[in-house]
């Protein structure tokens, strides 16, 4: 099997493994028995998140999923489902739907009874895919003051931030309008640190410093301690789990990893970092370097890494627009490798966006090995040239390393492998 399959089938492997069918398996039979559940969805994973309940809920007799609203972004909701609103919207700035989805979430919640049990799923993009301005505050200017603020270049926390100032449904704002006196939150973490308040730009908790600190010391807590009316009313108990995160998925790649490379020792699967950030072209250059590195160290007495190695990355680049090519963030940080490991023998690199889609639907990343810039050569392709225009998809589809696109029901950012043999 060649190096390039080798990855492939990890990451295959490892994704059948993550799905929302598993990750949610233990929440779902631990609800309370024989009592009307209401499933809400947000968030790119919001679809398959709530398919996932109900198929545990078919298994289960005693779990009664009564119906339910889904919000999700344009092309990632599937066939209609008894009794679920879906509605998509978009995902890069609130549109119209996305105002339809705020009215729609506050009218699904005040539909719902004291004794029924409100079961939210949340998973990444939600912060534009559900909207409700301020009143006065119109659509247009509402999206006029964050674009202002993303070309500024402020940080997530600035961002968010103005979003909840200016947002009748973000930052707890919806708790005012849940009436069952039960609520359980499974999160699907696209945040670095997995900060609950910038999930989806919390809707469901309180947005103050007590709630969040508390949030972030364990994957799993009750909110009873704080009931103020201020935060939840003290009649309510708010359960919060973050079922998923980028490190979850690195370390099951990691073992998967195991189980396949049949030549490879524990100790030579490397996890380096859960927080991979900036440039995705600095970064392929980086990674790239450091297999450099490890190739000229591995026969000396000093080698860092032993080979056979696996080096797992996790995280989220930023790609800065300079030209009016195609591509996305994990395809920009392949091609940027590609140079640097033509000089290293029996490597290959694997990048994936978790949620299927690298910035354009036929995307989900790359696959490349150290004959990759050869290939690209004979083909014409000067790699800076398509760097420089991030026209990144069109340079590597010429040579089959495009993985294609897909909706994996999953979302906790991206991921990189490099393997060397």
């Amino acid at each position: 099997m060649e190096m390039k399959d080798t990855l492939v089938q990890i990451l295959r492997q490892t994704k059948e493994n993550f799905s929302p069918l598993n990750l949610l398996y233990e929440q779902v039979i631990h609800l309370p028995f024989n009592r009307p559940i209401y499933v809400m969805a947000l968030g790119k994973a919001a679809y398959q998140m709530a398919k996932a309940v109900l198929i545990h809920a078919e298994r289960e007799e005693y779990i009664r999923i009564k119906g339910g609203l889904i919000i999700t972004k344009y092309g990632l909701a599937g066939e209609p489902i008894p009794n679920f609103t879906i509605i998509e919207s978009s995902h890069i700035m609130p549109d119209t739907n996305s105002l339809k989805a705020g009215e729609a979430a506050i009218e699904f919640l005040q539909g719902l009874g004291e004794d029924d049990i409100l079961l939210v799923l949340m998973s990444g993009g939600g912060t534009n895919l559900m909207e409700k301005p301020l009143e006065g505050i119109s659509l247009d200017e509402f999206n006029n003051r964050i674009s202002t603020l993303m070309k500024s270049g402020v940080g997530l926390e600035e961002l968010d931030a103005e979003r909840k100032k200016m947002s009748a449904v973000k930052g707890g704002k919806l708790l005012q309008y849940i009436k069952p006196t039960h609520v359980y939150i499974y999160a699907m973490s696209d945040i670095p640190g997995d900060r609950p308040k910038y999930i989806c730009s919390n809707p469901f908790l309180p947005d103050v410093e007590e709630a969040d600190d508390m949030m972030s010391a364990e994957t799993f807590h009750r909110f009873d301690n704080l009931t103020t009316d201020k935060f939840v009313p003290r009649d309510r108990a708010l359960t919060y789990k973050i079922i998923a995160n980028n490190k979850a998925f690195c370390e099951m790649l990691r073992d998967t990893a195991f189980k396949v490379i049949s030549n490879i020792k524990a100790d030579n699967l490397h996890l380096m970092a859960t927080d991979l950030t900036g440039d995705p072209d600095n970064q392929g250059r980086s990674i790239a370097e450091l297999a450099k590195k490890i190739n000229q160290e591995r026969d000396s007495g000093f080698a860092a890494f032993q080979t056979p190695c696996l080096l797992i990355f996790g995280g989220l680049t930023t790609m800065e627009i300079k030209g009016t090519g195609k591509g996305g963030r994990c395809t920009e940080l392949a091609l940027a490798a590609v140079e640097g490991l033509s000089e290293v023998p029996d490597c290959a690199l694997l990048t994936y966006a978790t949620d299927g889609l690298d910035g354009i639907p036929e995307s989900a990343g790359a696959v490349i090995d150290n004959n990759t810039r050869q290939a690209l050569m004979e083909k014409g392709i000067n790699i800076q040239a398509y760097l420089d225009n991030n026209d990144s998809f069109n340079a590597l589809k010429t040579v089959d390393a495009i993985i294609p696109g897909e909706y994996t029901g999953i979302n906790v950012n991206d991921i990189v492998l490099l393997y060397i043999n």
